[in-house]
């Protein structure tokens, strides 16, 4: 038969490191070779020249399977399997499915297979070969992430760019310097946000200043003409980034994307628990205080509601109408009095019975002055238990907020302990077999048939490590803010002004509910949900 023949040559960043015998340029050789001394026709030469293994979308692979498909090469030929692809399962179905569908030979040279000339001997070395080359891959992946998630750990910043503010420090290109220029367009950022200004009001101001955004005063710092299409304006997403970004109170955030898996490198956004946070890595350009009260505006669920002198209401964007879910309106009402002076009263009244009226909701009207009452008289409570008994008060908050006691949480630690061990084990009779296998003390259908036991028990411990790794991290979050809640509210015992700043610092919403009748009495529900821990009984 007539062969036409496509050589595929494919070499990772992490194989330039294994030496010239595994090189583009030592692949063609051999594979150009081979076919000659076959009399063969070589028809291309397909490449993928520093692109991983693991996923077969790649530029040279995908064009040789239209060649495939089309009929133009009828022969493909590698120099070993591990160049053909590294993960186990797509390398099976292609060599026994889809070239045979295709009408297509396939030979990998140095590993001695040809789908021509199959025995089963050859079969169970390739599949062993295939889940080896996968096991290197994954254990590869595995040791660059470790490598990875140290140096995040230690601090070290290992991004493209420093965050606007900053420059790389000359002597550490890991470390930030304070760039006073753009520093002092960050502070008047987060000055503007804690006081109650949005990012597209904020972006307005900077934009009317002339002050630069960010990747317009890089460009105009090294001297070069911006070559991305922009308008060159701030913009409110801009000013979100900046005012959610812990760089300016001079910690790291890193790890906050990755890929899918290490057979799929799609970028993906992480959750934030798994996020790696150093504190102190660098000097501050925003104090803590000044932080923490941007954030809390910034977590608020509407905007704030301004009085006529244009200051926001002491509770605006706080209060949430308890059955409907609607934020509360605020109102300013004028009484006339009998001599003739006005009064005027400030009050709060549901959002959706305002827009929409009955049908919608009840008024759920509420007094600024009874209202400041009973969350002052909330505050100082609350902070006097703490004061009375704080561990049996951090311990009964955690408790209720994790839905699980202290020996359940033990359980799930020896557990993790006793799963994290086992996958350890995995990894060395994986590694065991395999050298049983070269030293000929065991069959290869014994080999072929442990490995797929140890890979089945591996996929099944790892999906069990990670939610119990889950679980564990939800229960430490869980107790820090406990512990953050008390360490904060313990400060206000003695509390007799309530203002805006200590509302934002210790509460993140208040429900109030519809005024009831109880035994002839008025009486009404209203939920404080304080900062960290949520509502408290």
């Amino acid at each position: 038969m007539d062969y036409n023949v496509g050589i595929y040559e494919r070499l990772s960043r992490d194989d330039r490191n294994a030496g010239e015998s595994v090189s583009i340029q030592n692949q063609r050789e051999l594979l150009t070779r081979y076919v000659q001394e076959h009399g063969w026709n070589l028809v291309s030469e397909y490449i993928d020249d520093g692109v991983s293994g693991t996923s077969f979308d790649r530029p040279g692979f995908n064009r040789m399977m239209e060649d495939a498909q089309a009929g133009r090469i009828n022969l493909i030929l590698v120099k070993d399997l591990s160049r053909f692809g590294r993960a186990q399962a797509e390398t099976t179905i292609y060599i026994e499915t889809t070239f045979p569908e295709l009408g297509c030979r396939f030979i990998a040279v140095d590993d001695d297979y040809d789908t021509a000339n199959k025995t089963d001997t050859s079969e169970t070395s390739m599949l062993i070969k295939s889940f080896l080359n996968d096991f290197y891959a994954r254990d590869t992946s595995k040791k660059i992430k470790t490598v990875k998630r140290s140096t995040f750990k230690s601090g070290k910043y290992i991004g493209a760019y420093a965050p606007f503010g900053y420059i790389k420090d000359p002597a550490d290109k890991h470390h930030f310097i304070i760039d006073e220029p753009a520093a002092a367009i960050v502070r008047k950022i987060f000055a503007l946000r804690s006081k109650g200004h949005g990012f597209r009001k904020i972006a307005q101001f900077l934009n009317e200043d002339g002050d630069l955004p960010p990747r317009e005063y890089y460009y105009q710092n090294i001297g070069r003409a911006n070559p991305h299409y922009q308008n060159k304006l701030w913009n409110e997403a801009t000013v979100r980034a900046v005012v959610r970004n812990e760089a300016y109170i001079g910690h790291t955030v890193q790890n906050k994307r990755g890929t899918v898996s290490y057979k799929n490198h799609k970028q993906i956004d992480k959750p934030k628990e798994e996020w790696i946070r150093v504190e102190n890595t660098h000097e501050p350009i925003i104090d803590a205080d000044t932080w923490e009260l941007c954030q809390q505006i910034d977590r608020m669920h509407s905007q704030p509601r301004r009085t006529r002198e244009s200051e926001v209401s002491l509770f605006g964007g706080m209060l949430y109408c308890m059955d409907c879910g609607f934020a509360m309106r605020h109102q300013t009402e004028h009484h006339k009095r009998k001599n003739g002076n006005i009064a005027s009263y400030e009050s709060y009244l549901c959002g959706n019975y305002s827009r929409s009226g009955r049908v919608a909701c009840s008024t759920h009207s509420i007094y600024l002055k009874p209202l400041t009452e009973v969350v002052l008289s909330d505050i100082r409570a609350k902070a006097e238990m703490v004061k009375l008994d704080e561990s049996a008060m951090v311990r009964k908050l955690a408790s209720k907020m994790q839905r699980r006691d202290a020996q359940d949480i033990a359980a799930v630690e020896k557990t993790l302990k006793t799963v994290s061990k086992r996958l350890e084990q995995l990894d060395k009779l994986v590694q065991s077999t395999y050298e049983d296998k070269v030293k000929g003390m065991i069959p290869e259908a014994v080999c072929v048939e442990l490995l797929n036991k140890y890979q089945a028990e591996r996929t099944e411990k790892t999906a069990q490590l990670n939610e119990l790794k889950q679980q564990m991290d939800e229960t430490k979050a869980v107790q820090a803010n406990v512990q953050g809640w008390a360490d904060l509210i313990r400060q206000y015992s003695n509390l007799d002004f309530l203002d805006r700043e200590t509302l934002l610092q210790l509460i993140d919403k208040i429900e109030i509910g519809e005024t009831q009748i109880v035994d002839g009495q008025k009486t009404r529900k209203i939920r404080i949900h304080y900062k960290f821990v949520g509502a408290v009984g």
